[in-house]
């Protein structure tokens, strides 16, 4: 069966099994939740109208404070002032213009006997009801306001005190009537002193001296325990649902509804739900099948250039030229594959015209693959390539490398790397040359080697030479080290094996601090035994890690090879603290020798040898002019 239509039939399956599972799923959630859904919406309805309330007693509370500041206000409460003074008909104008415009109902001041000294706004008997001075109302809180007699609302009143006297405002209670409208008959109000507002219009009294509101008197108990979270109530019956929620400054908001209401809502939506989930299949379904058409199409464009490449068909490309997603896929994808036919060719080029043979080790399957350029310099043909038929097994290597050679080769099967290791390997024409093989693991996404990819370098002629310098060197005939011209020519070859080896060397140079005064306090023979004794040092130090050599007086030049492995900071470190230890001199004397050493890093051939023994030297210099007896780097 074709993927086009596998994927046609799955998503079918897949679109009507969702859907009918998602729809049954979701009836059954709404018939068995519907009233805790209910619920919560009562709960969120009484907890955003908490809010409401909230902000509104706050912004009531704010008005007080600008109303009070007002300076005709602070003028009339800062003293005694009586009726007819200018203090008291300057307050009095100041709060009888703001109860024209409509920002006030009613404003009275009192002294501390609760004695009205100024009314304006509404009648004597409202500006005295007790609700405006009541003394269990808090200060600076808003609370409601209502005649006690016909129990109608007039506002929403705040006291506090001004200066020496007590100020009470009525506000219009149009925000506490616009919230109880806004929730659609679901809310009530009480405000902090337990009065509460049912339609915005009419309000009851003190729940504790009694309420005949039905409502109240079956919530009490909730709004009495209501906090910052929604309280819960419900009927014995379980047809009432009710949630009050406390706001920061008392205030309560009391959603309540039948439960009967959260049923019928979850009725209707379950017969929305259903017909919803079949629209969904059949639209859904469409576009999927049209979508799945649309994509495999050059998909499938796309898998046939594959196998005509696959093939050898290396001009085979895809034809789809349109100016949307599929046309840049298809002109990426044709860019891809000529650039990998081009860097394919440009590489088998580069590597048929290097001398360098480069091999790869696939470890998966154990075969090896040599560079075409391989048969100009090895004989050997192999069977098969099978590792156990390649070059790297079936090589002559030269008796005095062959166990260094196998071991390395095994370090290499598990995935370990050569380390820039040289060996003597016999060529087409029977003879040993010599041959630096270097290793490189490609890992997979577990950090596994799969594959090794490696190069061989024929360092023959530079490691010959080297050899010969060896054998024809002339040493210094006190220190028997290498003496200057030696050393010189021993570092020029270093220069030219640096890019085979892809390796650093270093240069050290060595300078006896204060070498004058050995000749001078003791003798010149002790001169030379001190010279003798510092080089005897330098080349243990050094070992096989480099070349020692005596470039004049009392100065040494010392070659680290493979200094990324050989630390010539160690080695340096070694030097001084021998050199310190001292040694004891003909003359019976116990004679310790400072040294300053100065280190050059190579990374490159670029460099001449006068340059690089000039760089030590320069960093020997630094050291001499800090304080002696010590090494450094050449800072670059």
């Amino acid at each position: 069966m074709k993927v086009k239509m596998k994927l046609i039939i799955i998503a079918a399956l897949l679109l009507i099994v969702t859907m009918a599972a998602f729809s049954v799923f979701l009836n059954i959630q709404l018939t068995s939740t519907s009233q805790t859904m209910f619920e919560n919406y009562l709960a969120d309805v009484s907890a955003v109208q908490a809010v409401s309330l909230n902000n509104y007693a706050n912004d009531v509370a704010e008005r007080f404070d600008v109303i009070t500041a007002l300076p005709a206000v602070q003028a009339f409460t800062s003293g005694t002032h009586k009726s007819g003074s200018s203090e008291y008909e300057a307050a009095s104008n100041a709060f009888n213009s703001l109860i024209s415009s409509g920002s006030l109902i009613s404003a009275v001041v009192y002294d501390a006997s609760n004695n009205v000294v100024l009314a304006s706004g509404a009648s004597d008997s409202v500006t005295n009801a007790s609700g405006i001075c009541n003394t269990n109302a808090p200060d600076h809180t808003a609370v409601l306001f209502s005649d006690e007699g016909s129990k109608k609302s007039y506002g929403v009143s705040i006291k506090s005190k001004v200066n020496d006297y007590n100020v009470g405002l009525v506000f219009a209670n149009t925000g506490i009537s616009n919230i109880i409208r806004q929730s659609k008959g679901l809310v009530f109000v009480v405000d902090p002193l337990s009065s509460i507002a049912i339609t915005g219009e009419t309000y009851g009294g003190n729940y504790n001296e009694g309420n005949a509101s039905s409502q109240f008197t079956i919530y009490k108990d909730t709004v009495a325990s209501a906090g910052a979270d929604p309280s819960r109530y419900i009927s014995d019956d379980g047809a009432i649902i009710a949630y009050a929620t406390a706001s920061a400054n008392g205030w309560k908001a009391v959603a309540n509804q039948e439960a009967s209401k959260a049923l019928a809502a979850s009725s209707s939506a379950s017969g929305t739900v259903t017909t919803i989930a079949v629209v969904m299949i059949v639209v859904c379904l469409i576009a999927a099948i049209i979508l799945i058409i649309t994509v495999t199409k050059p998909l499938y464009k796309i898998q046939d250039t594959l196998i005509k490449i696959s093939r050898g068909d290396h001009d085979a490309r895809v034809d789809i030229m349109s100016k949307n997603e599929y046309g840049d896929i298809a002109r990426v994808f044709n860019d891809i594959v000529d650039n990998i036919i081009v860097s394919e060719s440009r590489y088998r080029t580069i590597i048929d015209m290097s001398d360098n043979i480069i091999f790869e080790w696939n470890l998966n399957t154990k075969e090896v693959t040599f560079s075409n350029n391989f048969n100009k310099k090895f004989s050997y043909r192999a069977p098969s390539e099978h590792f156990a038929d390649s070059f790297l097994i079936k090589c002559k290597v030269h008796p005095e490398d062959a166990d260094r050679y196998t071991a390395d080769l095994q370090k290499l099967e598990k995935g370990e790397n050569f380390k820039h290791n040289e060996y003597r390997i016999k060529n087409i024409y029977g003879d040993y040359i010599w041959v630096l093989i270097r290793t490189s693991s490609i890992l997979d996404q577990e950090g596994k080697a799969v594959k090794i990819v490696g190069v061989i370098v024929d360092i023959d002629r530079a490691k010959k030479s080297e050899n010969i310098l060896t054998a024809r060197a002339s040493f210094d005939s006190l220190t028997n080290v290498f003496n200057r011209e030696t050393i010189e020519v021993a570092i020029n070859n270093e220069i030219e094996l640096i890019a085979a080896r892809k390796s650093e060397f270093a240069i050290l140079f060595v300078d006896i601090d204060d070498f004058k005064f050995y000749n001078d306090q003791y003798s010149h023979a002790t001169g030379d035994q001190v010279l003798r004794f510092t080089a005897t040092t330098i080349k243990n130090a050094v070992g096989d890690k480099g070349m020692v050599g005596r470039y004049g007086g009392d100065e040494f030049i010392v070659c680290i090879k493979d200094s990324d492995s050989n630390d010539p900071a160690l080695i340096a470190e070694q030097m001084l603290n021998t050199l310190k230890a001292g040694f004891d001199s003909d003359s019976g004397d116990h004679l310790t020798v400072n040294v300053s050493i100065g280190i050059s890093v190579i990374k490159d051939n670029t460099k001449r040898v006068e340059e690089i023994i000039g760089q030590a030297d320069d960093a020997m210099y630094r050291i001499k002019k800090s304080g002696k007896s010590n090494f450094g780097f050449l800072e670059t």
